[in-house]
């Protein structure tokens, strides 16, 4: 394979896991400036730096391994108690991210005049001393000089392995603890010495969150050790062996630290991919070690793979599905033209175990192309803190739900919508600390992001404690834009709708956040191309929140059958609100148009034949009731009056390749178990054509 052939392969790979460094240096340097970071947390930085500059050198981006290099070596200062980061400090880390994430994604944006400055900087502030602050530095510089003697008067007639133990914040007796697992130690081998050592933990157990063990280590399998570790109230335990004995201590205390994987279980195992010769580190949360006594029990393995493969696969499961239901179907018609004859229960039981497994294939793959929606929202903090710096605010960002799992072809579509609602939330809604304080509230702000599962949908909910909406100053500029006639009075509903319309905008001034009338309009696009829901609620003084429902998947939906004369029509249950009877004193005509009412809101009402110009048979009376379906789409409501409803079913989406016709109006067809074939709504085509306008064929 050419060199050329090989990079095209990898770049890819490169890319991914670029991103997944840079997500943990963020997260971690966020933090650290709030104030809840953790030794191990800088570690966790330090590997995440050392392994995307050897990568990106690896791949032949010499500015992102310069500047990589130059933050780790600053990270690097920070994990040997050498420097403190100060909130100056932060900030240039900062950049320094941000610089290299330009060169990698948008190397356009990338700056070559500051470049050099900014690596000057993070040099230089190398080179400063560390802040006297107490009794706490000199213990760290202390810890490292007693851990550095160990490893050179140890002597070994096993395997040298060093043990860092971190306690949870929350225990109690830290001394116990430590001497149970020395005790436990002693099965192994010879415990050579720790730090601090046990009779200083004794002393002062308080003062100590980690300690570190050397262990000549002659006898017992890996799964023993670990099992001897078990103890409670320790947070995480790792373990650092060599076959070299003081070589490889020396290599431990002169190398780098071993490139850890991200995180994808509790138990994660990271080998060092360089720097690290004959040597291995486990990091395994000691409440997991128990489960992990015997080979049957190993941490779960991972591989990546490409999504279209996974878009091929469905395609076939899709395939499967509609076979299936054909031959569900010829079953049926046997049995009614045979009765229950043996070979028709045999086609039963077959049809029932078909029908069983492809469930099982589609349920498989369905969770196989499921990710959790933390990856989207691991980007919310950065931007936040950022947009409440530049406009003097504070402002808190708390998020639920990131496990919360929706279909990876969703969660690449959601981000700009959320973020934008984010923006919103900080540039409109959050108030500035001094406004904060004459209201009586906190001066700093909250927002909250959280996702949850509701049946088939996820529904996110982006929501603050600021201002609120203010109704008249969005009626007015609704008025002003023509969006709402004069002497026309829109419900409450209807006038926050506004903020969803192309150029709306109720900023004084425009600025690089907002004042353009695009970002709302963004987000009502995007959704509705999700085929979602976007509800708003708002009270002024108290805040405002966005309820965004969306589909967990786009490849196979729920569907509702509907009947018009002798069509079956699909509507996506994802755009199914509610359906109901009226009756015709239910239903009124206001502007020549018919409306009903739903909860206090106004919803337009349109007959579905008549939008697809469906021949009316001449022979249906008139019925007492009407049979409606209310559907909606972003933030916009609609009734469709229907002949009859036939039932849900699951439904694969197939593709109308037919550009000579113009069926913009349709998302697609399926095929049913009788074989034949249904078209499936295009909900967003019926709101845009359903104003009294009937569609062209």
């Amino acid at each position: 394979m050419s060199n050329d052939n090989f990079m095209d392969q990898y770049m890819d790979l490169f890319y991914s896991e670029a991103k997944e460094q840079l997500d943990i240096l963020t997260r971690d340097l966020l933090a650290i400036e709030s104030g809840s970071s953790s030794q191990e947390m800088i570690h966790e930085m330090f590997r995440a730096a050392h392994t995307l500059k050897g990568s990106s050198a690896m791949v032949g981006f010499p500015a992102v391994t310069e500047m990589t290099h130059k933050v780790e070596d600053l990270l690097g200062k920070v994990r040997e108690g050498k420097h403190i980061l100060s909130a100056k400090d932060i900030d240039l880390v900062f950049q320094a991210l941000d610089y290299i994430q330009n060169c990698l994604f948008h190397p356009e944006a990338v700056d070559s005049a500051k470049t050099e400055e900014l690596a000057r900087k993070l040099a230089d502030i190398q080179d400063q001393p560390a802040p006297a602050n107490g009794p706490a530095d000199d213990s760290v510089a202390k810890r490292t000089a007693q851990l550095a003697e160990l490893r050179s008067r140890g002597t070994y007639k096993g395997k040298a392995t060093e043990i860092l133990v971190t306690f949870r914040p929350e225990c109690a007796m830290r001394s116990v603890r430590f001497f149970l697992i020395l005790n436990n130690l002693k099965e192994f081998g010879e415990v050579i010495g720790s730090v601090p050592a046990w009779s200083e933990m004794e002393a002062n157990e308080n003062a100590y969150e980690e300690a570190s063990i050397l262990l000549d280590w002659r006898q017992g399998s890996r799964n023993d050790l670990e099992r001897a570790l078990n103890v409670a109230d320790v947070r995480c335990i790792e373990i650092r062996s060599g076959d070299d004995g003081n070589e490889a201590f020396s290599a431990v205390g002169a190398a780098e630290p071993p490139t850890a994987l991200p995180a994808a279980t509790e138990v994660t195992v990271a080998k060092a991919a360089a720097g690290y010769r004959g040597t291995e580190a486990v990091k395994t949360p000691a409440a997991d070690l128990a489960s992990q006594g015997d080979s049957s029990h190993r941490p779960t393995e991972y591989i990546k793979i490409e999504a279209n493969r996974l878009d091929l696969l469905m395609n076939l499961i899709g395939e499967m599905l509609i076979s299936q239901a054909r031959f569900s179907r010829i079953q049926e018609n046997y049995l009614e033209r045979h009765g229950q004859t043996p070979l028709a229960v045999e086609m039963a039981e077959e049809t029932h175990q078909l029908a069983r497994i492809t469930t099982q294939l589609q349920d498989g793959l369905m969770k196989a192309r499921l990710v959790p929606i933390g990856g989207v929202f691991s980007r919310f903090p950065r931007i936040v803190r950022d947009l409440a710096r530049k406009q003097g605010k504070k402002v808190n960002l708390m998020m639920e739900g990131q496990d919360t799992e929706l279909d990876k072809t969703v969660v690449d579509l959601i981000g700009d919508p959320i973020m934008h609602l984010i923006r919103n939330s900080v540039d409109h809604g959050i108030e500035l600390p001094e406004a904060r304080r004459q209201a009586g509230k906190p001066e700093e702000g909250t927002i909250r992001l959280k996702a949850t599962h509701e049946g088939s949908r996820i529904v996110v909910e982006i929501g603050d404690d600021g201002r609120g909406i203010d109704e008249s100053k969005v009626l007015a500029k609704g008025r002003a834009l023509g969006l709402i006639p004069e002497g026309q009075t829109p419900s409450r509903q209807e006038i926050l709708d506004l903020i969803f319309a192309p150029g709306f905008s109720t900023a004084e001034k425009v600025t690089d956040i907002s004042g353009r009338g695009v970002g709302m309009d963004v987000v009502k696009r995007a959704i509705s191309s999700l085929h979602g829901i976007i509800d708003i609620q708002s009270e002024p003084g108290q805040g405002t929140a966005f309820q965004l429902q969306l589909p967990i998947t786009l490849a196979i939906i729920q569907g509702l059958i509907v009947r018009v004369e002798r069509e079956s029509l699909i509507i996506p249950l994802d755009n199914v609100l509610e359906s109901f009877q009226l009756q015709n004193k239910e239903v009124q005509s206001v502007g020549g148009r018919e409306v009903f009412s739903v909860r206090g809101r106004i919803v337009p009402l349109y007959r579905l034949q008549d939008l697809l110009q469906i021949p009316l048979d001449p022979e249906k009376g008139r019925r007492k009731y009407r049979s409606v379906v209310m559907v909606g789409l972003a933030e916009r409501r609609m009734g469709l009056e229907v002949d009859s409803l036939i039932g849900k079913k699951e439904i694969v989406i197939k593709p109308i390749k037919a550009p000579w016709l113009n069926l913009e109006h349709f998302a697609g067809a399926t095929i049913l178990g009788d074989g034949r074939v249904s078209l499936i709504l295009n909900i967003g085509a019926i709101f845009r054509r359903g104003a009294g306008e009937r569609l062209q064929n």
